[in-house]
């Protein structure tokens, strides 16, 4: 049962000296990452840092305008280091209408990549949880483009004010998940704290997205010691998780 990094996590290090991001996550403990840009790489540079850490690609995040821009340039990527799945990371969701039109965008993206074995999903944060007709934007977002899947972020979804277990657990069983966004959410407030800290059932979400078929991935976006430290405890925490299965 494999645990991968995002790699925004350590953003800093990876723009400093990407191989020693990669060599932070592998002594970290974990067996994959997402990518979170490419800083500078070629696919076939990527491949061979990658090799070189024994880390595997799970997946990408790509922005709305890289994939407007770059969108064949991120299929190429994904089809050279082999990994199957493409998250957009965010779109406005500040009217219906604007919501709408991104995610039809969004579908067509969906359709072109399914010709080469790729899934495209998205990422939420807490804005996708305003409502437009009584709908969360989300569920605009995902009625609107049926061939895009869903990488739930736990954290983001608590924040919104709304149980993250109870709110995914209906959407795996439509099969609308791709991957799990593994982030804590402290026991009270609402800092991202690492795993095992706080309140989240990952135990839970394993139960009906279990880690042997879904891709789990941390991001930790806020830190109380160094980041290899806290990169490292997080993995320890869902590692644990994953043990009590």
């Amino acid at each position: 049962m494999d645990i991968s990094l995002q790699l925004y996590s350590i953003k800093e290090e990876a723009q400093d000296n990407f191989a020693g991001a990669l060599e932070l996550t592998e002594k970290a403990g974990y067996q994959g990452v997402e990518f979170a840009g490419y800083f500078g790489n070629s696919p076939e540079q990527m491949k061979t840092l990658l090799a070189k850490y024994h880390l595997k690609a799970v997946s990408t995040h790509a922005g709305f305008e890289r994939l407007q821009k770059a969108f064949d340039e991120e299929i190429k990527y994904a089809v050279t280091l082999g990994y199957k799945l493409i998250v957009c990371p965010g779109i406005k969701c500040d009217t219906k209408e604007n919501t709408v039109k991104d995610a039809q965008f969004l579908e067509s993206c969906a359709k072109e990549a399914a010709k080469k074995g790729i899934t495209i999903g998205y990422h939420n944060h807490s804005h996708e949880y305003v409502k437009f007709d009584g709908k969360y934007a989300l569920e605009i977002l995902l009625e609107t483009a049926p061939s895009v899947k869903f990488e739930p972020d736990l954290f983001w979804i608590a924040n919104a004010g709304i149980d993250p277990i109870d709110y995914i657990r209906p959407l795996a069983k439509a099969g609308r998940i791709c991957a799990i966004h593994a982030k804590e959410m402290a026991k009270t407030g609402k800092e991202n704290v690492y795993i095992g800290e706080g309140k989240i059932d990952f135990k839970a979400a394993a139960g009906f997205c279990p880690p042997s078929q879904y891709p789990y991935i941390i991001e930790q976006e806020e830190f109380h010691s160094d980041h290899f430290d806290g990169i490292a405890k997080s993995y320890k925490g869902l590692r644990k998780v994953f043990d009590s299965l």
